[in-house]
């Protein structure tokens, strides 16, 4: 980053290239050279555009390797209703809102004041809505899309929104001029801006097509999350629509909103997050778009990139399905599984190691007792009345969800994947975690499951200091603690499996003796031969140069839930916990992984046949498939700058402890 130009040329100057947006680590040591410029200023974050060299550019395009480009997959928005609601039916769908950011857009490019000239709204349109990844204008979709989602299949209108927490400087005005760049603007009634901002105006109506900016009542939400401002507007309509009550064109379409129930909303945004706050308010309906990280045009890696049919045109019909019929779309929360595209996929590696994450992937939700002891000794047991053996299991494994014991599930689930021939076990299965309290209290509580039998290795990252980093296990059923080279890899999954793959023996000491039966499998491991289980999407590729990816992996469902006496726990999870489908669809990845392919559009071919591969991976860049060329910014393009709210995290897991345990305490 320190060789990068601070000060990009002005808009105009015939030295201007594409620049990429990026987003600066608070460590990186030049963060102060940027204060005050104003050229990369907006709102209070630094962002700024660099140029490069066309040499420098396509060192990045190598480093980040294959871009994610699927039509089909992992890409793909996911509609659903809660089954809280019961009679669906009587609830037709009146309101749809939107996000902005990453859901209407692509990626969020804006000028720091949110404003274009006539020369600027092609370029501005061109980035932030097209894809370049399917054929046709998305901007032209999305206007269909908008006009059959207003006239329903009854004969009755819908009201279309937009609820955003863009970050620009110039506030709603910003994403309004912005979606007028690509004539969006006018399928909307309102447009609304979280947080509240002292001094400028958070909405906007729209009333027979002009747009008037008012306050709505964003600072009388208990908090400012999405869904509880949905569930102050449902409480009073007119405060969000002032159009309603009015005697305009636009009044009588808003009108029907007047007497409005959350039922009949449904929310399209990329952040799962958005769907229930800590408070316990819950969309009721909602529409989850597919995120992802990819190289896009000529502004190199970008990730948490966004967009309704970005990848693929039924992203489209599947939203209008949807909000006709939203009881056809119960959420399931259900297990995704993907092989990745890489060099020599045809060949049909089998899987030699199942990695498993631990928090909320073999857990629901992990409960950890108090006392000490239970990170440091092998041989724990309770000794007060904190916890017992069986609520330990209870809240840490079985589900409430589900009927049935899900502890007899995993080990039925886990027993089959290890695949036992001849008396040895074909795989291996391991732990790979970041939980806190480190490797020996996961034993622990996999022990008391009964699960631990199942696993020849448990890992934690980062590295340890006062306890070990790993434990393996003797074919007697002993475990020993050792320091597997955790501190010589980069802090995350992806990279160490990629180590593992290379360095089997280093992270299962049960080879070095040459006698042991229970690793035999992962003779000649490769990476290909790793699945990977967990509930976090970001571990299954790294944020490190060499972008270290997992090319096979199972994503179990996260979700936000009241649990047991807990009252709501958020970022909740655990393999079948909803659903039994869970462990078939594992079985099945695991013995057949490339039925599950990540990559699902044509592939380019060589002369002789052959795919087309770029450096080391599949090339299915747009140049080699025939779609949307990357294009070149004209010298009246305008500096860009990436709103940041695309890169929100997900706020911290609510800490898991019982209600009677804070009585108790009290």
């Amino acid at each position: 980053l320190k060789s990068l130009w601070l000060n990009p040329p002005a808009v105009g100057s015939s030295d201007a290239n594409p620049g990429v947006a990026c987003r600066l680590p608070p460590d990186n040591g030049i963060s102060s050279c940027m204060e005050g410029n104003p050229s990369c200023r907006m709102g209070n974050v630094c962002c700024f555009e660099f140029l490069a060299s066309q040499r420098s550019r396509q060192g990045m395009k190598h480093v980040a390797q294959d871009c994610k480009r699927t039509t089909n997959s992992v890409f793909r928005v996911r509609c659903m209703e809660r089954p809280e609601i019961g009679q669906s039916l009587d609830y037709p769908v009146k309101l749809v809102i939107f996000d902005f950011d990453e859901t209407l857009t692509l990626v969020t490019l804006m000028t720091p004041d949110g404003t274009y000239t006539k020369e600027q709204e092609e370029w501005a349109r061109l980035v932030n809505f097209e894809s370049p990844w399917v054929e046709g204008s998305r901007v032209e979709k999305l206007q269909r899309m908008f006009e059959d989602l207003v006239q329903g299949k009854d004969g009755e209108t819908r009201v279309l929104a937009c609820l955003t927490r863009n970050g620009n400087s110039s506030g709603v005005s910003a994403v309004i001029n912005l979606l007028q760049t690509a004539n969006l603007d006018k399928h909307l009634s309102a447009v609304w801006a979280l947080p509240h901002r002292p001094g400028r105006r958070c909405g906007a109506y729209q009333e027979d097509g002009r747009w008037i900016f008012f306050d709505p009542p964003v600072r009388r939400a208990a908090h400012d999350h999405k869904a509880d401002v949905l569930r102050k507007l449902v409480e009073c309509p007119k405060a969000w629509f002032p159009q309603i009550g009015g005697s305009s064109n636009t009044s009588a379409h808003v009108g029907r909103l007047d007497g409005l129930l959350l039922e009949e909303v449904v929310l399209v945004d990329d952040q799962r997050a958005n769907f229930q706050s800590e408070t316990g308010a819950q969309v009721l309906r909602y529409c989850k778009v597919a995120r992802y990280d990819a190289e896009y045009r000529d502004f190199g890696v970008m990730r948490d990139m966004g967009g309704i049919g970005a990848h693929d045109d039924a992203d489209f019909d599947a939203l209008k399905r949807f909000v006709e019929d939203p009881w056809m779309c119960k959420d399931t929360y259900q297990v995704r599984c993907q092989e990745r595209d890489f060099e020599g996929c045809e060949k049909r590696h089998p899987v030699k190691l199942v990695v498993f994450d631990f928090d909320e992937t073999l857990t629901m939700a992990t409960f950890m007792p108090k006392d000490p002891e239970f990170a440091k000794s092998f041989s724990w047991s309770p000794s007060d009345n904190e916890w017992s053996v069986a609520d330990l299991v209870e809240y840490n494994f079985e589900s409430p969800y589900a009927a049935g014991s899900r502890v007899a599930k995993l080990k039925k689930l886990l027993s089959t994947l290890a695949k036992i021939e001849d008396g040895k076990p074909y795989r291996t299965l391991a732990v790979l975690t970041r939980n806190d309290h480190g490797v020996i209290a996961v034993l622990n509580l996999l022990k008391i499951a009964g699960l631990a039998e199942f696993f020849s290795a448990i890992w934690a990252i980062p590295a340890r200091t006062t306890v070990p980093s790993g434990l393996y296990r003797e074919e007697s059923g002993e475990w020993h603690g050792f320091d597997p080279p955790v501190s010589q890899v980069n802090e995350h999954k992806a990279d160490v499996l990629h180590h593992v793959a290379s360095n089997v023996a280093q992270w299962f000491p049960q080879l070095a003796s040459g006698s042991s039966q229970q690793c035999v499998g992962l003779q000649r491991l490769s990476l290909e031969g790793i699945v990977l289980v967990d509930d976090e999407r970001a571990n299954f590729r790294s944020n490190s140069e060499a972008q270290a990816k997992v090319l096979r992996y199972c994503k179990v469902a996260r979700y936000d839930e009241v649990y047991r006496d807990c009252g709501v726990l958020n970022q909740m999870g655990g393999l079948g916990a909803h659903s039994d489908q869970d462990y078939e669809t594992l079985k099945s990845f695991v013995e057949r992984p490339w039925e599950y392919p990540y990559e699902t559009q044509p592939r380019a071919e060589n002369q002789d046949g052959s795919r087309a591969f770029r450096h080391g991976v599949l090339d299915v860049s747009p140049s080699s498939v025939g779609a949307a060329a990357s294009i070149s910014r004209k010298p009246s393009s305008p500096d860009l700058c990436r709103d940041t709210t695309a890169e929100e995290t997900e706020p911290p897991k609510a800490p898991r402890v019982r209600k009677s345990s804070v009585q108790a305490d009290r």
